[in-house]
């Protein structure tokens, strides 16, 4: 399909929006796209206000909370920090959950989970389970 714009490249972008009730697509080259819907000026993204690989804006990002595409992160990064920094409640680096971290957590973990079953057993006075 030819871009609707210039009709001589190949249309590799769309661009949708509803009219009246009905959606309307058309279908733009990257040149054509970039030169009709990316806003160019100096804006909160320190030169770009829109991904110029997928074409998300910086007022999409906010809204949507959603990034179009992994080169978002660099092109966009003036914009991403702040919603990143307000979504985790701080700019430092996630961590993610840990397995144990040393072996005496891992012991007094089991220890507790003895205790509270001993604690079980001599309480219903079912000392026969408590030995096994």
């Amino acid at each position: 399909m030819l871009c609707g714009y210039c009709k001589k490249n190949q249309a590799t972008k769309t661009y949708e929006q509803i009219r009246k009730g009905k959606k309307e697509s058309s279908y733009y080259c990257l040149d054509c796209y970039h030169k009709l819907f990316l806003d160019l000026d100096e804006g909160e993204t320190g030169g770009l206000n829109a991904c110029p690989y997928c074409g998300t804006t910086v007022a999409e990002l906010k809204k949507r909370n959603l990034v179009g595409c992994a080169n978002c992160y660099s092109t966009m990064q003036q914009a991403i920090l702040p919603l990143v920094t307000k979504m985790q409640g701080s700019n430092q680096r996630h961590q993610g959950k840990s397995p144990y971290e040393s072996q005496e957590e891992k012991v007094s973990r089991r220890l507790a989970e003895l205790s509270a079953l001993s604690e079980k057993y001599n309480a219903e006075k079912d000392y026969d389970s408590a030995r096994e």
